[in-house]
């Protein structure tokens, strides 16, 4: 599953992604541990790369590639 990130969104549980091809994928907030203690204001200081497949904490040294994510939920589902 390929998807190129346009915007990250949290909630109290959840990353939620939104891709360029108009799909709003969500994540336990608990893969992130970094992200989980983050406070809001840190996560909201994020980054998007060029290529669109790498997501950028600068604050709390943290980043997230975009396919490896899709793909492993990809897998999630599959089981």
């Amino acid at each position: 599953m390929r998807g190129a990130a346009v915007d990250v969104r949290f909630d109290s549980t959840h990353l939620l992604l939104d891709l360029s091809d108009g799909r709003a994928v969500r994540f336990p907030l608990n893969w992130f541990p970094v992200l989980e203690i983050a406070t809001p204001a840190e996560r909201e200081q994020f980054a998007i790369s060029m290529d669109r497949q790498q997501l950028f904490w600068p604050q709390i040294d943290e980043d997230v590639n975009v396919s490896a994510l899709l793909a492993l939920l990809s897998d999630t589902a599959r089981r």
